[in-house]
C-alpha cells in the first residue's frame, strides 16, 4: 500500500476490532450469553441489517490518521464455546479513494493489514459485491486453531464495512458462520444520502411540460417509475408517458390554456 493513511487504518482498525474478539471467544464466557437466539439487527445509522445471536455490545473508537481523524463502529455479539460475531464500519475522508485503482489497493491492503496485525495466515480470498458495492471475502488462520472468516465492502468509495466471525469450531459453526455474513445486508447510506439533494420530481415535470420539453418531460416521467411502488400511480404515469410520447412525435405547439398549471410566459420559456 503506499498511502500511509490506508496502512494505518487497516491495522489500527483490526487491532481495535480483532483482538478483542479473539480474547473473549477464547475466554468461553458462559453467563453472559447462555440460551442466545438469532435475531435481527439493524444500524439506522449505520445503514445495515444483519443478523445477530444476541443484541450486540456497541462501542466507539476515534482513530488519529495522518487524513485527520476517523470513527469506528463496532458490534459485537458472542456466543460462549462458539464464536464472537462482528460487524464495524468507518466513515472515509473525501477524495481518498478516488479511482477503481484506489479501490482494489484499499481492499488488498485492508486484507493486508487485517492479517498482519491478527498475526495470521491468509487462506484464501475471493471478490464479492454487495448491492453493487465491491467487497472482499477472505479466511485467515490464527493459532489454537482459531479462525477468522470475513467479508469486506467499500460502499460509495467512503464508506468501509467489516463483518467477520472468530471462531476454533469452524467445522461445526459452518451454517452459523455461512448465515451470519450472508444475513449482512445494506439499507441506505446515511452520509450519501446527506450529500445528494432530492429532486422535486413534481417540479421538474411540470417545468418540463409548461416549457413543452417533451423529452424532459418523459425522462421525469421515467425517473417517477423508478421510485412509485403504488399500482394505480404506476398505471397512471404509463398512461401519462404515452400522452407526451404522442406530443413529441407531433411537434406541435401546445396552447398554453390547456396545459394545467401554465402560463404563457410559461410556454413561451
Amino acid at each position: 500500500m503506499k498511502n500511509p493513511l490506508l496502512c494505518s487504518l487497516f491495522l489500527t482498525t483490526c487491532l481495535v476490532g480483532g483482538a478483542p474478539i479473539i480474547n473473549a471467544v477464547q475466554a468461553e464466557q458462559p453467563i453472559l450469553l447462555a440460551q442466545s437466539v438469532w435475531k435481527p439487527f439493524s444500524s439506522t445509522r449505520g445503514g445495515f441489517t444483519v443478523l445477530m445471536p444476541s443484541t450486540p455490545n456497541q462501542s466507539q473508537q476515534t482513530l488519529q490518521t495522518k487524513g485527520g481523524p476517523i470513527k469506528v463502529q463496532l458490534f459485537q455479539a458472542f456466543r460462549p464455546n462458539q464464536a464472537g460475531y462482528v460487524v464495524g464500519y468507518s466513515e472515509l475522508p473525501a477524495n481518498l479513494i478516488k479511482t477503481q485503482r484506489d479501490v482494489n489497493d484499499f481492499l488488498a491492503g485492508a486484507i493486508y493489514g487485517f492479517t498482519n496485525s491478527s498475526k495470521g495466515k491468509l487462506l484464501s480470498q475471493r471478490n464479492i459485491t454487495l448491492a453493487n458495492s465491491p467487497g472482499r471475502e477472505f479466511k485467515v488462520q490464527l493459532s489454537q486453531g482459531v479462525i477468522i472468516k470475513s467479508r469486506f465492502y467499500l460502499v460509495d468509495r467512503r464508506r468501509f464495512y467489516q463483518v467477520f466471525v472468530v471462531t476454533d469450531r469452524e467445522q461445526d459453526l459452518v451454517k452459523s458462520i455461512d448465515g451470519f455474513l450472508t444475513s449482512f445486508k445494506l439499507t441506505k447510506n446515511p452520509s450519501a444520502a446527506r450529500n445528494v439533494p432530492k429532486e422535486n420530481l413534481n417540479a421538474s415535470l411540470q417545468k418540463a411540460v409548461c416549457a413543452q420539453n417533451w423529452t424532459q418531460a418523459i425522462k421525469v416521467i421515467d425517473r417517477m417509475r423508478k421510485v412509485v411502488r403504488d399500482p394505480n400511480t404506476q398505471s397512471q404515469l404509463v398512461a401519462y408517458r404515452q400522452q407526451l410520447q404522442g406530443l413529441a412525435n407531433s411537434d406541435v405547439p401546445v396552447p398554453a390554456s390547456v396545459l394545467t398549471g401554465c402560463t404563457a410566459a410559461q410556454s413561451a420559456k
